[in-house]
């Protein structure tokens, strides 16, 4: 297992730390949509993303390093997500399914996967963002007061935490656990509300960004998108990333 634990730290960090350069492309080039200031934005109350597919650029940074990769983000309420991480030439170097509590990873290069629930997941590190990510993606629907508010509540995942609201919108919410996640560049499609920039910090000093660029949402994925083909792959347990 030690073998396996250390081929996954060098390959997942060779992998993403050529893809540095890319999140401040993504960034200086993004915005075919138009973000408005928040207390302008128009949107229909209740309205929700039932689906998204978006180009996606994401960073982590640490205490000892910082990294980033870019590639395409699919999600489908209420628990099913997919990541294609991208070679700067566009080639696809890795992916991530997510269905419920099972987290698969898919090192396309080298023939590997690793599989489990995202409780084997690190409590650090570049992975341990996914250990949250339905709480990170679980966006309130907007409402009509279009106040500021903050309120005290236990999610629907069984967290204490603070929300913090904006002209009807999610700005932020806190864990007791250390856990703050904040939502940015707010833009209206189709009269629905969807934030572009996702920051979360943990209680263990680390940052994670996840930056949408031209997003569609509530369009019908084709059937086996959220599934993994493991069928040419060599499986191995999720814990071995840690």
């Amino acid at each position: 297992m030690k073998n396996g634990n250390k081929y996954a730290r060098n390959t997942l960090f060779k992998l993403l730390r050529t893809w540095l350069h890319l999140l401040i492309a993504a960034y200086l080039f993004s915005g075919c949509v138009t973000v408005s200031p928040l207390a302008e934005l128009k949107y229909t109350d209740g309205s929700v993303t039932e689906s998204l597919s978006s180009n996606v650029t994401l960073s982590f940074a640490g205490t000892d390093r910082s990294i980033s990769g870019s590639g395409v983000l699919m999600f489908r309420k209420p628990d099913q997500i997919r990541l294609v991480i991208l070679s700067p030439l566009g080639s696809v170097h890795q992916e991530v399914f997510v269905h419920g509590e099972q987290i698969t990873v898919m090192d396309s290069g080298n023939g590997i996967a690793f599989a489990g629930s995202y409780l084997d997941l690190p409590e650090k590190g570049d992975f341990s963002g996914w250990r949250h990510i339905h709480w990170l993606l679980d966006i309130d629907p907007p409402d009509s007061s279009r106040g500021t508010t903050a309120i005290k509540r236990v999610n629907k995942f069984g967290y204490q935490e603070n929300a913090f609201f904006e002209n009807g919108l999610l700005i932020s919410k806190t864990i007791a656990a250390g856990g703050h996640v904040s939502y940015g560049k707010y833009v209206s499609i189709q009269g629905i509300p969807l934030p572009l920039e996702i920051t979360y910090e943990t209680g263990a000093k680390e940052k994670f960004v996840i930056l949408l660029d031209d997003p569609e949402i509530n369009m019908p994925f084709a059937l086996g998108t959220f599934t993994p083909n493991l069928s040419k792959f060599r499986v191995l347990p999720l814990s071995s990333l840690k």
